[in-house]
């Protein structure tokens, strides 16, 4: 067997015009597979979160309080023990046998320390090559005949050259130039430049097209180049994409090519997200936003029918045990298999929390990982996509509860969330690739690392390069560097790496026979250091580059789209002519319906004739709609109580903040979650101030009961009409006063009441009429904000603002010119014609003599306004 072995090979996509058969090309971690195979040492992965907590538990077996870490095992332990462990591994890559002397710094004295202890540690790279090594002596390199390596030896750890030492015929084959003419001469003077033995300088312009450079200023236009280019020009090409592959294979399938296999792993992938969503459920006060996003994700412990159930619940009322919860879980119970999901709602959603600055109990972070694990499992099925979005996922929650047992067997009692959140980061180092992006046949020839492009092909193009990976300064001072030398440790020079690394960077023009093309990322981004070395030695490279944004009907580029006309936006008709009239239903009608019939009918045509309904979003936020629902619900629940009248205003204060809790738990939980103390604290205050000032407006007035949430049905003419009053207070003397409830708006609905445009109070009042014999005294805007109360009548509410409608509109008056218009628009859809009217109508859309203004329709109703066209 021969085999092609370099740093980063790794990396390598392929396919390879020169594969054979037991040849295999491959990277660290792909060769250390490969010899542990052979010689009987293959073993399951360790995940890096195994590992990380293992030695972590002996970083705090040594801790005495004083050591050089202990602060920072304090601050952030899982973070402390990723660093130290990386710094392990590299000195034990370097040849460290654990030990120190008495004279050598302090923290390389305690870290040979936790070294005595750490022989139970999860193996590592260079405790694997270790056992390699071994076997090797003792068994013999078969069936290993050469070794050709793409980098040179000196660039390898330690441990692998003890290793490659024991393996038969090894030899460097550096990169070298493939190219022909210019391109050629390019290469080679590119190597002396870079290697150091020439400065850089002008050469010959390079006038055959054999190197050049593309610039655009967007993906797209980049993406579609070179599909036409490659669909154009079948030649033996190679692409390099360091960056924005899987983006570039969209592309090149969506225009008729194949994928290339290029790969984007994301810890964002949604089968990886699952787990830190259920684990953030552990905590106390609940996030509400991260509720809806359990609920709403697609992967996740239970039934995904069951969380959207129970996602729309908390959408109406934000939080967990509320009058919407508790419907949706019995709908749940009723269902097939109902008892099991309800185990299953109670043990992720409404058991115990724990405060964050407390942490979680160990045993039952287990229970929940545990129990995510097997729905992974459970996941797992013979379709290779199933198993590619899913694998991943049970791989991770395995590795969190490896680490999480290993803490338990430390001792470890509970778990800060930052903790958690670190466990869960290192348990995916890598993340989740798209099932769907592998390599298809035909594709063109890929690499994602420069320093896998180590084969020759006629045309090289390398995508969008840009920032590179620098190499990192070691972090120790110079006397630990000094003692771990003494000590026999050998650690990488980062002068020469670096050097390493710009001669791996010439790789891709150095592997073109015939043509180099760089693709440009647009403008903005770091230019990348081949492209400075292109500039210094090539005159007029960036001058001579094509410039894809212009070119593009070019006979040179072609046409990579189709142009296609551009269309003005529809004028809107103020009249839609329909062939039939329009029916309206029989069932009861809100004030909210006859208000959008009355002043936008194309919005009540859509709403509640052609029931449309927009695009459900599922999310809660805190604003004054749910501040107001909220406030509404504490005054229904306040004067359910018997003897409310009777109350002193602490009384009244005592009792809201025994109740409160309790509601915003269940209703508004958005008010308890960290961050939000201040809104918290302003709804406590504002209905505190709300419920007092009301109570002293009711003393003031003797009242003698109130009623919230009045239901009413009733007429108003051919019409049936329905309502619920917020607050119907009945005074002494048989007489009653309708209220409603707002949030805020002083000035608005005084002017409502001043101009008489308060059609909602006066529907109220006919519906009261009609049911009790007698109209209401008055009617009123009580503002919650505010605690203002104000009044069309004098002489009820002595602390009230008085606020009379104008002498020619009273109730009566209003409810005849509602009739009017009612008559007036059902006219018009018994024609077939409904109206358009815009926001802020001018008088010309006002109906008949009698009929109200017509107002147009509300700025929240513009998912319907827009499918009326107009909108930009």
């Amino acid at each position: 067997m021969h085999v092609t072995f370099g740093l980063n090979l790794d990396a390598r996509q392929g396919p390879s015009p020169q594969s054979s058969f037991n040849a295999p090309v491959v990277g660290r971690l792909g060769f250390l597979s490969l010899l542990e195979t052979y010689l009987g040492l293959a073993r399951p992965e360790v995940a890096a979160a195994q590992r990380v907590a293992v030695y972590m538990g002996h970083l705090q077996r040594h801790d005495n309080g004083t050591r050089f870490y202990s602060a920072s095992m304090k601050v952030d332990s899982v973070g402390t023990a990723v660093k130290l462990l990386s710094w392990r591994d590299e000195w034990l890559l370097g040849g460290w046998q654990g030990t120190a002397q008495a004279s050598h710094p302090a923290r390389l004295q305690e870290l040979a320390m936790v070294e005595t202890t750490a022989l139970d540690m999860p193996p590592g790279e260079a405790t694997r090559l270790l056992l390699v090594e071994q076997a090797l002596k003792a068994t013999g390199p078969n069936p290993i005949t050469s070794v050709s390596l793409v980098d040179p030896l000196e660039e390898f750890p330690l441990l692998w050259r003890r290793v490659l030492s024991c393996l038969p015929d090894v030899k460097a084959n550096p990169a070298v130039p493939h190219g022909e003419g210019a391109l050629r001469a390019l290469q080679e003077k590119a190597m002396l430049v870079m290697s150091g033995q020439e400065p850089p300088s002008k050469m010959s312009p390079i006038a055959d097209g054999s190197v050049q450079l593309i610039r655009t200023l967007s993906f797209s236009t980049a993406e579609h180049w070179l599909s036409a280019h490659a669909a154009a020009h079948p030649v033996d090409r190679l692409v390099l994409a360091e960056n924005h592959g899987d983006s570039l294979d969209t592309t090149l399938v969506a225009t008729g090519g194949v994928n290339c296999g290029f790969e984007n792993p994301s810890q964002l992938r949604p089968a990886l997200q699952a787990l830190s969503l259920a684990l953030e459920m552990c905590w106390a006060p609940l996030d509400v936003g991260r509720l809806v996003d359990f609920l709403t994700h697609p992967v996740g412990p239970f039934s995904r029918k069951v969380r959207a159930t129970l996602a729309k619940a908390v959408a109406e009322q934000p939080g967990i045990g509320g009058a919407a919860w508790v419907e949706a879980k019995n709908k749940i119970a009723a269902d097939k298999d109902g008892a099991a999901l309800v185990v299953d709602i109670e043990f992720w959603l409404e058991s115990e929390r724990w405060p964050r600055h407390q942490g979680a109990p160990l045993d039952a972070l287990l229970a929940r990982v545990d129990r995510l694990k097997e729905a992974m499992r459970r996941r797992l099925s013979g379709d290779p996509s199933i198993a590619a979005t899913f694998a991943p996922a049970h791989r991770q929650c395995a590795a969190v509860f490896d680490s999480l047992c290993e803490l338990s067997r430390q001792g470890v009692a509970t778990l800060m969330p930052r903790q958690i959140e670190q466990l869960v980061a290192h348990a995916t180092p890598k993340g989740a690739s798209n099932p769907g992006a592998v390599s298809q046949v035909g594709c063109l020839r890929s690499a994602n690392s420069a320093a896998a492009c180590i084969e020759p092909a006629d045309e090289v193009i390398w995508w969008m390069p840009s920032t590179p990976m620098l190499v990192q300064q070691l972090p120790w001072s110079s006397a630990e560097v000094q003692a771990l030398k003494e000590l026999g440790v050998e650690l990488r020079d980062p002068v020469k790496q670096l050097s390493a690394l710009a001669m791996q960077w010439l790789r891709p023009l150095l592997a073109a026979r015939k043509r180099f093309v760089m693709v440009s990322p647009p403008p903005g981004r770091e230019v990348h250091p081949v492209r400075q070395l292109l500039q210094q030695l090539i005159p007029d490279f960036e001058a001579q580059a094509l410039d894809l944004d212009t070119a593009c009907g070019s006979q040179l580029v072609g046409s990579l789209t189709e142009q296609v006309a551009s269309l003005q936006f529809p004028e809107v008709q103020r009249h839609i002519q329909l062939p039939e009239p329009l029916k309206l239903s029989t069932n009861p009608q809100s004030y909210t319906a006859l208000n959008e019939l009355f002043n936008a009918p194309a919005l009540f045509a859509l709403k509640r004739i052609a029931r449309l309904n927009p695009t459900s979003i599922l999310a809660v936020e805190e604003d004054n709609r749910l501040l107001g629902i909220l406030a509404h619900r504490v005054f229904d629940k306040l004067f359910a109580q018997a003897d409310v009248l009777d109350w002193t205003n602490q009384q009244a204060k005592d009792w809201f903040r025994a109740q409160a809790d309790e509601l915003l738990r269940t209703e508004g939980a958005v008010l308890l979650m960290q961050g939000a103390g201040i809104r918290l604290q302003r709804f406590q205050m504002t209905c505190e101030g709300a419920i007092c000032s009301l109570l002293n407006h009711l003393r003031a007035a003797k009242a003698v009961r109130v009623q919230a949430e009045a239901e009413f049905d009733g007429v108003l003419g051919p019409v049936p009409l329905t309502g619920k009053i917020d607050l119907l207070v009945e005074l002494p003397a048989n007489k009653v006063v309708a209220l409603d409830m707002k949030w805020r708006g002083d000035n608005h609905y005084a002017r409502m009441l001043r101009e008489g445009g308060h059609l909602q109070l006066a529907l109220y009042s006919s519906l009261v009429e009609q049911k009790t014999g007698t109209a209401p005294a008055a009617l009123g805007f009580f503002i919650l904000e505010s605690g203002a109360l104000f009044i069309s009548h004098s002489g009820l509410f002595p602390q009230a603002q008085f606020t009379p409608p104008p002498e020619d509109v009273t109730v009566a008056t209003l409810l005849d010119r509602a009739k009017a218009t009612w008559s007036w628009r059902t006219g018009q859809f018994t024609a077939g014609q409904i109206e358009v009217v815009p926001h802020g109508p001018a008088d010309d859309y006002n109906g008949p003599e009698g009929t109200l203004p017509v107002k147009g329709p509300s700025q929240w109703d513009r998912d319907y306004l827009v499918l009326l066209g107009g909108w930009e």
